[in-house]
């Protein structure tokens, strides 16, 4: 069982790198440098900081479940690029993957008795 310092170090080293690693990439776009990297301009995204975000949490703190909802939502968000055919319904993902994140934190609450 982790102590309440270990788990705020934990939680400080997984928001550090994230939050450095987004820095890193905002800096290479406005330096310019993206622009010469083929699909660079993808890398600046909000679905892409989710992606990026869930694979740091993943392999700093592999027991939380946060990790995976940033994966879940970062690859929803870039549905288009992990699978083509999708992008026709492009607009419907993010309803439809807020309503099924909903429907699992409603199904999965404990219930406070």
């Amino acid at each position: 069982m982790a102590t309440a310092s270990n788990k705020t170090s934990g939680d400080r080293l997984s928001y550090g790198i994230t939050i450095l690693v987004f820095g890193v990439l905002f800096l290479l776009d406005k330096l310019g440098f993206l622009k010469q990297i083929p699909y660079g301009h993808r890398l600046v995204s909000v679905g892409v900081f989710f992606l990026i975000g869930g694979i740091v949490f993943l392999v700093t703190q592999p027991g939380k479940i946060l990790g995976w909802i940033f994966l879940v939502v970062g690859i929803i968000l870039n549905a288009d690029l992990f699978f083509g055919w999708i992008s026709s319904y492009s607009n419907l993902t993010v309803p439809l993957g807020l309503i099924v994140a909903g429907v699992a934190m409603v199904l999965t609450a404990k219930k406070n008795r």
